[in-house]
């Protein structure tokens, strides 16, 4: 899938459970963050998929247990969410 995102912004939601996070994990979700904007298409082991009925709403793995969630509307990638998979996947 083309996600043609052009752009980052983050919910303040996002940036609290960024800070949560170990230092490797951020280093992992920096990581995936390049690869949004730097490619037309996620590489596969990224598992993106969309979020139930949420329009626009979507996760990818940053590792085994770890999600992120963001939106994508106009090229821009709004993070709204980051952390252990059920959590965030519940709370996004």
């Amino acid at each position: 899938m083309v996600l043609g995102i052009r752009r980052i912004a983050r919910l303040k939601r996002f940036d609290k459970a960024y800070k949560r996070l170990s230092e490797r994990n951020k280093a992992a979700v920096d990581e995936a963050l390049a690869e949004l904007l730097s490619r037309d298409r996620l590489p596969s082991g990224r598992n993106l998929k969309k979020l139930g009925s949420r329009r626009n709403t979507w996760a990818i793995r940053i590792d085994r247990g770890i999600r992120l969630t963001f939106e994508v509307a106009d090229g821009v990638c709004c993070l709204r969410n980051v952390g252990e998979h059920d959590k965030t996947l519940d709370n996004s």
